[in-house]
């Protein structure tokens, strides 16, 4: 109960954040085939029952392993084994604040690199990835479609709420594999 206006307010603090910034028209043709780095925000609930593994296949043929930075949470072991020269963010519950936005390390962890490409794999959105996402500067930022997805993501995959988690990360996989 005591969560939605704390996300609500949280969302609204992210919104006025990003508020004087706009995207600029852009193509996405080749966008992760001519990436240098990429940033991929795993789940952070760290459920072992997300099935993520098409995406990070897709992208270990496009990418080598250290051009990929993996943001997961401080439970999460399933991307350091599928990803193991990758560098890696870890995010504490502590990371977060009373909104649920990332905190000012968090973010100069994330920021302390470029990146091209930044690809968030939540399926629900979740304030603390939309918000890297967006602050990681990426020039192309993808995540799945939702209802607040607009201020955080400039290409948005759709994917059915019939599909099961596994179609909908085969679904994002085939997707990314066009670009």
């Amino acid at each position: 109960m005591l969560d939605t206006p704390r996300m609500v307010t949280g969302l609204l603090g992210a919104r006025w954040h990003f508020r004087k910034v706009h995207d600029e028209v852009i193509p996405f043709a080749d966008a992760i085939a001519s990436a240098h780095h990429l940033l991929l925000v795993m789940p952070l609930h760290g459920n072992p029952l997300y099935p993520v593994a098409p995406v990070v296949t897709m992208l270990r043929k496009k990418l080598l392993d250290n051009q990929i930075t993996v943001v997961v949470s401080h439970h999460s072991t399933e991307a350091l084994e599928a990803l193991k020269h990758s560098p890696v963010i870890r995010i504490l519950p502590s990371e977060t604040n009373f909104w649920f936005l990332p905190k000012r390390d968090v973010l100069a962890r994330v920021t302390a690199r470029t990146y091209d490409v930044a690809i968030d794999l939540n399926l629900d959105f979740l304030i603390p990835s939309g918000y890297i996402c967006r602050e990681s500067n990426a020039r192309v930022r993808i995540g799945f479609a939702g209802k607040r997805a607009d201020t955080f993501y400039n290409l948005q995959v759709q994917v059915r709420p019939t599909e099961s988690r596994t179609q909908q990360y085969e679904r994002m996989a085939r997707c990314l594999q066009m670009f």
